[in-house]
């Protein structure tokens, strides 16, 4: 199945990213991303649609008990298409709306430019109408 490299390791397989993990009554398994397509490119950032996924099962002998739902719980799992409709991207956040993604990106330099112009033009001391001392000087 894999390609056994120098150091006695094999590589079990390639991938392109995780998608996540997912546990059921044995154990954890890794879901893999291990074929994509790039569909689009939004401001520089590539878009990519899942075409293929591979669940491995993450071996951890001291507590894997044998439970008869496992295979069960797999192939229901197994039954959603990641393949179908699923997209990611390496460098832009596709959970929030283009305009979201846009405001967020100018935020800080924004805001930056804001704070500082702000704090030199409205500089004021809270206490300074109540007559008392401040740290920085008198009231």
């Amino acid at each position: 199945m894999g390609q056994k490299g120098s150091s006695g390791l094999f590589r079990a397989v390639s991938a392109f990213g995780v998608v996540g993990f997912v546990r059921f009554l044995e154990g954890y398994y890794i879901v893999l991303i291990t074929k994509r397509r790039k569909m689009a490119d939004i401001g520089g950032h590539a878009i990519y649609k899942i075409e293929d996924t591979n669940m491995i099962y993450i071996p951890n002998d001291s507590v894997r008990v044998t439970h008869p739902d496992e295979a069960r719980y797999l192939r229901i799992f197994q039954n959603v298409d990641l393949s179908s409709n699923f997209y990611f991207s390496y460098s832009y956040d596709l959970s929030h709306s283009l305009q979201y993604n846009l405001t967020v990106l100018r935020m800080p330099l924004e805001m930056l430019k804001s704070e500082t112009t702000q704090t030199r033009q409205e500089s004021f001391d809270i206490f300074e109408d109540e007559g008392l001392i401040t740290q920085g000087g008198s009231g």
